[in-house]
């Protein structure tokens, strides 16, 4: 599963993602967040889930700029709010509406 995202830093909220709410199926699953087409070029600072949750910590690479987690649950219909951060000439910014913090912005993992 590939989610695409994106920074406008002058936006509220200045990290988006495609889609914002991903369908997973039950089982081992990885989920990989890479740059949109045309983005500033940022790199990734991590992704923090509301706890408890299946995933694993994030897996951060600068080359491709991408970041991973692994997701291992076997309950359907639960829905897993994040927060994704990114990093730009040393600046943060998040998906969430509240600043860099803790999990439950907007974007959604859902298990099918």
């Amino acid at each position: 599963m590939t989610i695409k995202v994106s920074l406008t830093v002058n936006a509220t909220p200045p990290v988006t993602v495609n889609p914002e709410k991903e369908n997973v199926n039950r089982g081992n699953q990885t989920i990989t967040w890479v740059p949109a087409s045309n983005q500033p070029a940022f790199t990734f600072v991590g992704v923090t889930f509301a706890q408890p949750n299946p995933f694993s910590p994030p897996t951060i690479s600068t080359s491709p700029v991408q970041m991973s987690v692994t997701e291992d649950n076997v309950s359907s219909g639960t829905d897993y709010p994040y927060t994704i951060t990114v990093q730009l000439n040393g600046v943060n910014y998040s998906s969430s509406v509240a600043g860099i913090g803790g999990g439950g912005g907007t974007p959604v993992i859902h298990n099918n």
